[in-house]
Order: structure tokens, then C-alpha cells, then sequence
């Protein structure tokens, strides 16, 4: 009789430790990179981007959502955490060992101890990969396909593999796509005659860029056929949902990981490094046709994501639920918070930033050459007469009115009339920085970590088991306060 009764209680621990099946709608996220808002449903008309443009008339269109970081691997860290950078550490990138100074839960293994099915399509691309990896069912494309060798087909064939392993499984599904089509090199058309609508003509430089060649023209051209090919793809993924039978009950978000890699774009904190576009498509529970002005991040994916499945928000994440925002229980952000390091120590330069609905500030720690601005220019191929030298060599401050001057070329951080308007945004970025916990916040841990990415400018570092000594400060930072935990 005990062993009997040792078997049940077994038995009922086993089922109390195992996930229960989640009711919830399935959550698609697809994640392009290195674009801005050039999509026909934010006005660009010489892309053709017809299943995007479906999404945003269906759902949700945000004109001012952003990353708080905007370069890939810490803005993948933010959304996956749905913590800043600063407080996780992942303040670069995960090819230059950048990574989180402790273990923190990310999206996948939030929805999968839920009960979800999980799957995941191309690059993950933070540190330790083992936070994401872990918790993947279906795990494919596992790289980063720059060079588009791997067919849009591919991904969609593989999203159709996720959806029927759910179903088979009696589960919702979470699936993350992550598109690399607009990242360089600018792939105009694949191996595999992606797009099959194409942009022929150079296409004349976006104004925030400030240079003009016919080489960045075709480089423009050739960016637009990659959203073009974007779109084709992202299309073929949302016929498997119609295939499937789910189109009705998925909840999709689609987002950019940063702006178009292009001189003052991708790695600038400017608004074409950290504008990104948005879309949220899922009528059970978000207006349909609707164009939000409010201002939000990516920091707000994952509680969104959770509030859809049910699945309790806890406390330490900093993000709102973007339902509030849609059914006017809660206000837009008043700030963004914005901030960078160059990522890798050869394109060391930090940068603060802070915006409201009107202004911008910007504080640049370290008044030397901004090597990724060097970078940017570089890769475009432009002439050195053609370079911005307040992008290459920023002043302390930026402030910029981004209503009269949308495209920051006009600062006033030295302007007498702005003085308030510039304390303001300063004291609001500093009360920011202790909220979180940013180690940075001492002017000591900036200088601390400014050596030591100049001194790691000569080392070699990318090997196995090396740990950035900067992971320290937010060790230490973090045990101020409760972030991370």
C-alpha cells in the first residue's frame, strides 16, 4: 500500500511540474534586418511590399517605435529580455563576445514553460546563445545568411514545419523569424530569383544621409529589391498560416532590429539608427487600421507578447503592454532612451541619447573620431568631401528639434533659449539611468570601460571562455537594486 500511494504522489508531482497546455493564441514574430520605414504602408512608394502593407491596414501601424539600442546583437537581447542593455550587459556584439553578465529567462523559454511550441528560424546572435537555444523545439536556418544563399522558400517551408508540429502536438505556437535580406552586402536578386519584382534605377539618397554618389545610389536601389524580397517572403509564411488554419487565431508582430545600414543610419543613435517599423496584426485583441503616433519600444514586445498568451508579466520588466496603449488605459512613453558603444572595440564610441515628443539630446561621453560613423561612410564607399564632420566628430551635446528639424542637422545644445529644454532632457536621462541600475551612470564606469575597450583594440579576445572584465560593473551595479532579478 505505501509504495501504491508513493507511485500517486508521484504521479501528481509530475503532472504539477509539467507545463500545462497553453490556450492561448499562437504568437508569430518576424524580426527583418537592418531597415528603416521603407514600406509602402509608411509611404514608400518604390518598394512593393503588398503583405506588410495587408498586416499594417489589418492591425496596428506605430510612425514612432524604436530600439533602444541599434545594432543587432544588444537590440536582440533587449526584445528577447525584455530588459535594457544596461542592465543585462549586452552593450555589443555577440561576434565580438559581448554578452549578458548573468543568466537571464528570455521569450522562448517564457512561452515554452507556458505550454507553447517553439520554434525559431535564422540567426539567434547574443551571449550565451544556450538562454534561446534551450528552449527551442524547432530549430532551423540556424546562421545568419547574409549572403541570401538560403531561399525565402526555405523559411517558409520551415515556419509550415513549426505549425503542423503544434498542431500535432495540441499546442499554440511560438514562432520568431528573424530575415537578414536587407543587411549588407545588398543582395538585389538571389540565386533564387528573389524578388521577382525588382527596382531597376538608382534611386536618389534618403535626405537624413547628407551624401550623394552613384554608387550610394545603386546601393539604394539594390536595398530597396531586398525589402522587396523581404516581403515576398514574409507573404509566403502568412499563406502557410491560411494553409494551416491559423491566420485567425495568430497574433503577429513584425518589426525591424535597427535602421538602414547607411552613413547616419544602422549605429547612430539619430532616428534613422533607432526608428524602426512596427507592425502589430491581431484583431481579437488590437484595432484594426490603425496608425498609433504615440512613442513605444522594443522593450515593450515581450509584455505584449505574454499579455496575449496569458502569461504573467513580472515585475522587473521595464516594458508596457502595447494592448494598454491601444485601448487608452495607459499613455505612449514620454522618453525613449537611447544609447550605444560602437559595439566592437575597433569602433569604440558611446553615445547617450534621450528623446521626448519633440527633442532630442545627445551626450557624447568621449569628444574623439567616431569610428563606426568612420565605418558607415566607409562601407557606402563615399568620398571624404562628402563626409559630415559633426557625425564623424560630435560635440559634448547634440539637442535637436525633431519637429522643425526632422533629419538633425541643426543643434542647439548651445543655444541659450534651449538651456531648459536641455537640463530637462538631461536630469530625465540621469533619473533613467538610475532606475535601471546602468552602471554607467558613474562617469568612472564610462571611463573604466573606454580603456578597456581601447586597450582590447590590440588584443585578441574572440576565443573561447573569454569574459569582457566591464560584465563586472553590472554585477555590481546590479546589486543596488532589483534589476534582473
Amino acid at each position: 500500500m505505501g509504495r501504491f500511494i508513493t507511485g500517486i504522489l508521484w504521479v501528481v508531482l509530475l503532472l504539477q511540474a509539467a507545463p500545462a497546455l497553453a490556450a492561448g493564441p499562437n504568437l508569430l514574430f518576424i524580426v527583418s534586418e537592418d531597415n528603416s520605414e521603407h514600406l509602402g504602408c509608411y509611404g514608400e512608394q518604390r518598394v512593393h511590399t503588398p503583405h506588410l502593407d495587408s498586416l499594417a491596414a489589418g492591425g496596428v501601424r506605430y510612425t514612432r517605435a524604436y530600439v533602444p539600442y541599434s545594432v543587432c546583437s544588444p537590440s536582440r537581447s533587449v526584445f528577447l529580455t525584455g530588459l535594457y542593455t544596461r542592465q543585462t550587459g549586452h552593450i555589443g556584439l555577440a561576434t565580438h563576445r559581448f554578452a549578458m553578465y548573468q543568466e537571464f529567462k528570455t521569450m522562448p523559454a517564457y512561452f515554452r514553460q507556458a505550454g507553447y511550441y517553439t520554434g525559431f528560424l535564422g540567426k539567434t546572435h547574443i551571449n550565451p546563445e544556450r538562454l534561446v537555444e534551450d528552449f527551442i523545439d524547432h530549430r532551423a536556418i540556424n546562421n545568419s545568411n547574409f549572403s541570401k544563399t538560403i531561399s525565402i522558400e526555405t523559411y517558409a517551408e520551415e515556419a509550415h514545419t513549426v505549425m503542423r508540429n503544434a498542431a500535432e502536438q495540441d499546442k499554440p505556437f511560438l514562432l520568431i523569424i528573424n530575415y537578414a535580406d536587407a543587411h549588407r552586402k545588398f543582395v538585389a536578386r538571389s540565386k533564387h530569383g528573389f524578388p521577382t519584382r525588382q527596382v531597376t534605377e538608382p534611386i536618389k539618397p534618403f535626405p537624413w544621409i547628407g551624401s550623394d554618389t552613384p554608387h550610394l545610389r545603386e546601393e539604394i536601389r539594390d536595398y530597396f529589391n531586398c525589402m522587396n524580397r523581404l516581403d515576398e517572403g514574409i507573404g509566403m509564411v502568412l499563406d502557410k498560416l491560411d494553409q494551416t488554419g491559423n491566420r485567425d487565431n495568430t497574433f503577429v508582430i513584425y518589426i525591424s532590429d535597427h535602421g538602414a545600414d547607411f552613413p547616419r543610419g544602422k549605429g547612430s543613435i539619430y532616428e534613422n539608427g533607432t526608428r524602426i517599423p512596427m507592425i502589430v496584426n491581431a484583431p481579437e485583441h488590437f484595432s484594426k487600421g490603425k496608425v498609433e503616433t504615440g512613442m513605444v519600444s522594443t522593450i515593450d514586445i515581450l509584455p505584449t507578447m505574454m499579455r496575449a498568451a496569458s502569461i504573467p508579466v513580472p515585475d522587473e520588466l521595464p516594458g508596457m503592454a502595447l494592448q494598454d496603449l491601444d485601448s487608452g488605459k495607459a499613455p505612449p512613453r514620454r522618453y525613449i532612451h537611447t544609447f550605444t558603444t560602437g559595439s566592437s572595440p575597433n569602433l569604440l564610441y558611446m553615445q547617450f541619447g534621450i528623446r521626448d515628443q519633440r527633442y532630442k539630446l545627445v551626450f557624447n561621453p568621449d569628444r574623439v573620431l567616431n569610428r563606426l560613423a568612420e565605418s558607415r561612410y566607409r562601407n557606402s564607399q563615399l568620398p571624404k568631401e562628402q563626409e559630415v564632420q559633426s557625425f564623424l566628430y560630435p560635440p559634448q551635446y547634440e539637442l535637436f528639434d525633431l519637429q522643425a528639424d526632422p533629419y538633425e542637422w541643426k543643434n542647439l545644445a548651445a543655444s541659450a533659449e534651449h538651456q531648459p529644454i536641455r537640463e530637462r532632457l538631461l536630469q530625465a536621462m540621469r533619473e533613467f539611468q538610475l532606475e535601471i541600475n546602468d552602471p554607467f551612470a558613474d562617469p568612472e564606469n564610462i571611463a573604466t570601460f573606454i580603456a578597456e575597450q581601447k586597450e582590447y583594440q590590440s588584443k585578441r579576445y574572440k576565443k573561447p571562455g573569454f569574459r569582457w572584465p566591464h560584465l563586472d560593473l553590472f554585477q555590481e551595479a546590479s546589486q543596488t537594486g532589483d534589476t534582473g532579478k
